[in-house]
């Protein structure tokens, strides 16, 4: 079994805070019934890859000596690095999934009653949720100090972003239309701009 030292523990916490967070949301939103989905055979393999790269190798990581052969030494900087990324990363993460509130759903589909929601945390990001798991999964790579399962859940995680991205964008276009392509406007998808965004029409 691998030996946990403290960078170890602040992974685990974080994992288990993210599962506590989304847990009720999506035994909430079991009995909403979805207006529109996109679904795929394609998502649905890369929702699988990026649990195995954020739930099974970490777990056979701590508890297996599987992936020892990949472990290196890290700095404590490093580990300091992973655990502000974590910290910003479940703030994000709780915040997010709070002000979407009903509007959640972990698939690529539109809810019954979706409404569009632009407050918040919301109000400057787009996909303040992506953002949030972009940090969790740069925690696991700072934190989990071996060249394998560190990485895994930040390149599961952008093979699923990037594959999904412009499809959920133009599934809210045609849903929300026009609404949605002035909300687009006037926001950035992950970050907030430095200056509030009046007249690009093209996300970042």
């Amino acid at each position: 079994m691998h030996h946990l030292g403290m960078f170890d523990y602040i992974f685990i916490a974080m994992i288990l805070l993210c599962l506590l967070i989304r847990g009720p949301w999506e035994y909430r939103n079991k009995k909403s019934k979805p207006v529109e989905s996109r679904d795929s055979g394609k998502e649905r393999f890369n929702l699988l890859l990026v649990f195995t790269g954020s739930v099974t190798m970490p777990v056979l990581y701590l508890c297996t000596p599987w992936f020892d052969y990949a472990n290196y030494a890290a700095s404590t900087l490093q580990g300091v690095l992973g655990t502000l990324a974590a910290v910003l990363g479940v703030y994000l993460f709780w915040r997010s999934h709070h002000d979407l509130g009903r509007q959640f759903s972990p698939k690529l589909e539109v809810q019954d009653a979706h409404a569009l929601v632009c407050t918040g945390v919301y109000q400057r990001v787009r996909h303040p949720m992506y953002t949030a798991v972009f940090l969790t999964s740069t925690a696991q790579l700072l934190l989990l100090a071996n060249f394998v399962v560190g990485p895994a859940f930040l390149l599961a995680f952008s093979i699923l972003y990037f594959a999904r991205i412009e499809r959920e964008e133009q599934m809210m276009l045609d849903h929300f239309g026009e609404q949605y392509a002035a909300y687009k406007a006037r926001t950035n998808r992950l970050f907030p701009a430095l200056r509030p965004r009046q007249h690009v029409s093209r996300g970042s």
